[in-house]
């Protein structure tokens, strides 16, 4: 028991040696506090993001970056878009949909007749000293001559005249170009030929003077008759031209029936005697349920 007091006594001593720290300031603690619960904070947000500190400059032009990258983005689409904004507001653009017909009278005084399913744009200043234009599909034209020519431009080729009367088919299954007046020159990226009055140049793809026909039949062309004319043409084909006519389709029980091919005069007043006549035509029948007639 003595020693233990005496253990006690020896601690006792010891520890009056030591001097303890003065009480701490409040107002210094509750200071320290904050900015430690500040920079825990930051770190748990730095953890989240994942993003290590970058310099203040970096930190600006990072900011400004995505700004910049909209207006580089939308500077090129304005760039890329004008082109197209301006055609659109400078080009008059007239399309026809299958059965529909439309005469349209130009600035010049020319006058236009437009098949079904075509489409002819020109600029809105087509006048007397510039008469340009581009025709998709088929259209007859009655041209008032002027010295500035007038020009035709489609995907198979360009038609050049002063002033006449012909038709134009530019389709994808070929070109047509026949003169009922005048004279006038058809070229493409190989070739040049002269169409005179009642000629004929019928082509695929290749224009040569050796396709030019002399004389063609007395109604042509035939859809301003309202008939088609068919001279070993391709069933496919006069389907196409008949579909355009009176908004209808056409499918085959077997593809070898495409390729028959037909000769003579369709009236094409009337889609029932059309599809009377086709099947005369072929010795095939077919079945017509009001949208789509199937040759069996």
């Amino acid at each position: 028991m003595k020693k233990l007091d005496n253990i006690k006594k020896l601690l006792w001593e010891c520890s009056s040696q030591i001097e303890l720290p003065a009480p701490p300031d409040k107002e210094k603690v509750w200071i320290r506090l904050s900015q430690s619960m500040d920079i825990s904070d930051m770190n748990i947000d730095m953890n989240q993001t994942k993003k290590p500190l970058l310099p203040l400059e970096y930190g600006i032009w990072a900011s400004l970056k995505p700004s910049l990258n909209y207006a580089i983005a939308l500077g090129l689409a304005l760039a890329i878009s004008l082109p197209f904004v301006f055609e659109t507001i400078s080009t008059e653009s007239i399309v026809t949909k299958a059965t529909d017909f439309q005469t349209i009278q130009l600035p010049d005084g020319s006058t236009i007749r437009l098949n079904a399913g075509s489409q002819l744009k020109y600029r809105k200043d087509f006048n007397s000293d510039h008469r340009t234009l581009h025709l998709s599909g088929e259209a007859y034209f009655d041209v008032v001559k002027r010295q500035t020519p007038f020009i035709i431009n489609t995907d198979h080729g360009q038609v050049t005249v002063l002033g006449t009367v012909f038709n134009v088919r530019s389709r994808e299954d070929g070109f047509e170009v026949g003169v009922k007046e005048g004279i006038v020159q058809v070229t493409n990226k190989t070739n040049s030929v002269i169409v005179q009055k009642g000629q004929l140049l019928d082509v695929e793809t290749d224009i040569h003077p050796s396709k030019i026909q002399d004389g063609f039949y007395v109604d042509y062309p035939d859809w301003m008759h309202e008939k088609l004319v068919c001279d070993k043409t391709s069933l496919i084909e006069v389907c196409g031209e008949i579909e355009r006519t009176f908004g209808i389709s056409f499918k085959f029980t077997e593809p070898s029936l495409a390729d028959i091919t037909v000769t003579g005069v369709i009236d094409t007043q009337d889609l029932n005697t059309v599809l009377s006549t086709i099947s005369l035509l072929t010795q095939h029948e077919f079945k017509f349920d009001g949208e789509t007639c199937t040759i069996i």
